[in-house]
């Protein structure tokens, strides 16, 4: 039996939570083989590390909050291609953003060398 090819998975990160107590680190999209957008993917922080969790809705039953998956993947192959996508971008926009607050920041040795020199 022939492997099936995955479609291409592309996802961005659409907001970051900086929120120390918050299990919601960010916030993303994806597109999938440029057909379809996943929106409100959520990047989450457990005990057992970080995952991806689907946009859900959530709705009562019974007086019981309940929540049902908006989109999911039908293969784990999917899921995990998915998974991976949202995941690198979040890494990746970590760094982004380091580096950023690095260059932002003031060299101390650099400062420390102007005010001597004035």
């Amino acid at each position: 039996m022939a492997q099936k090819k995955q479609p291409l998975v592309n996802a961005k990160i659409d907001r970051m939570v900086n929120q120390e107590d918050s299990k919601i680190k960010a916030y993303a999209s994806a597109n999938i083989a440029g057909a379809f957008a996943i929106h409100g993917l959520k990047v989450i922080d457990s005990s057992k590390g970080l995952f991806v969790q689907m946009p859900q809705s959530v709705y009562t039953k019974d007086g019981e909050k309940k929540y049902s998956d908006i989109f999911h993947a039908i293969t784990a192959d999917a899921r995990n291609e998915i998974n991976a996508a949202v995941l690198k971008s979040y890494e990746e926009r970590l760094h982004m953003d380091e580096a950023e607050a690095m260059s932002e920041q003031p060299d101390d040795d650099v400062e420390a060398a102007f005010s001597q020199s004035m």
